[in-house]
């Protein structure tokens, strides 16, 4: 007996040498220790035109008005990349829930998609998120040279970018990107801290800015 416990013992010994040799593996959260949060609004004109006209999305409607909507609110990691689909223990939000974030989002399915990939890791429960959502959106200021009405607006991704950058104080070159596909202006991406102060962008994002000289943003339905 004294012979097995004294291999069992080793063993643990070995097992505690073995892990403390393996290199630090990436947690499933972008805490407030490591990760910032990143705002997506996407010109809805733009995603009208590749793929929500085809689909008959209300916020392509005739009328609708439809401009910048909010496309997520995703936790990051420092050194890039991101976490998704994360275990949580708070339950999925309600209907009702999904339903209040029409009025930003477009749709409430959109909503709970948003949350099933990226709020799960946020480590807030869906409310929470929401709120932290529409928190982040409230707090950007978007200048009317990046509303365009009756008539498309072409421009280049720097001047659109700097418009925003003048009309929000403190929000540096390096704290928000442009992205675009098929010459239109798709998606402003903005670099946030848990607080919702503007920060820096890891490298990797933004390298992702826009690079073409030009860009159209559709006039809105």
């Amino acid at each position: 007996m004294k012979k097995i416990f004294l291999a069992l013992a080793l063993l643990g010994v070995l097992a505690a040498l073995f892990r403390e040799g393996l290199p630090d593996q990436p947690e499933d959260h972008a805490t407030e220790r490591d990760g910032y949060l990143l705002l997506a609004i996407s010109w809805t004109p733009s995603w009208c035109v590749r793929t929500g006209d085809a689909r008959g999305a209300a916020r392509c409607a005739p009328g609708s008005g439809a401009g910048w909507l909010v496309h997520g609110l995703w936790p990051q990691f420092d050194a890039g990349g991101w976490p998704e689909f994360c275990d949580t223990p708070h339950a999925p939000p309600s209907r009702d829930q999904t339903a209040t974030m029409i009025d930003i989002m477009g749709s409430d399915g959109l909503a709970l998609h948003q949350w099933r990939k990226h709020g799960t890791c946020s480590g807030l429960s869906a409310s929470a998120y929401f709120d932290q959502t529409r928190a982040a959106f409230a707090g950007l200021h978007l200048p009317d040279a990046l509303r365009p009405g009756a008539g498309p607006l072409r421009r280049s991704p720097d001047a659109l970018l700097a418009d925003l950058r003048a009309a929000n104080p403190g929000l540096g070159e390096d704290m928000a990107i442009l992205t675009c596909r098929d010459g239109m202006a798709q998606e402003i991406r903005l670099c946030l801290s848990h607080d919702l102060t503007p920060r820096a962008c890891d490298v990797a994002l933004l390298a992702r800015h826009c690079r073409a000289r030009s860009v159209t943003l559709p006039a809105r339905p």
